[in-house]
């Protein structure tokens, strides 16, 4: 095997994914278009947990301001709520709001509905294959990143 040469093929395979349609669909969870500032908060409050307004506006790299304006959108909308902090009232943390919640559970599942669809589509050898090379991809980012958290452990 020439290992330089499958790798390379294996970039190419990886690359050919379309990302606007990727983006096109995850945009349409739970029905209703997402705008992708709207994904980005989301996905970063589902990582992070609740967050301070200047801290959410540092992870999307916008200002307060432009955070505060999106986050009111997104309140309207029941995907995130502000909370205030128990020790200090002037403290207001954004988290996922039931909406969000289930706007990402939507997501989750149609995306898993979705691979399930394509991987139905491979032989056994390449449904073997691909596992084994899944399997070798974790544990090679595990071992330049180090293993995930007990939190991300749960949600995979």
């Amino acid at each position: 095997m020439d290992r330089s040469a499958v790798t390379a093929e294996l970039l190419d395979e990886l690359a050919a994914v379309q990302p606007g349609k990727f983006m096109r669909h995850l945009r349409k969870g739970s029905g209703a278009l997402l705008s992708l500032v709207h994904l980005q908060v989301l996905f970063t409050l589902d990582t992070e947990g609740p967050l301070p307004m200047s801290h959410l506006a540092e992870a999307m790299d916008v200002s307060q301001a432009s955070a505060t304006g999106i986050v009111d959108r997104m309140e309207q909308r029941g995907l995130v709520e502000r909370l205030r902090d128990d020790n200090d009232r002037r403290v207001v943390r954004v988290g996922i709001a039931d909406g969000g919640r289930q706007t990402l559970g939507v997501m989750a599942s149609e995306r898993r509905e979705h691979l399930a669809q394509i991987i139905d589509q491979l032989s056994d050898r390449e449904l073997e294959g691909f596992l084994a090379g899944l399997r070798g991809m974790r544990r090679g980012r595990e071992a330049l990143h180090g293993k995930p958290n007990a939190d991300e452990e749960a949600t995979r």
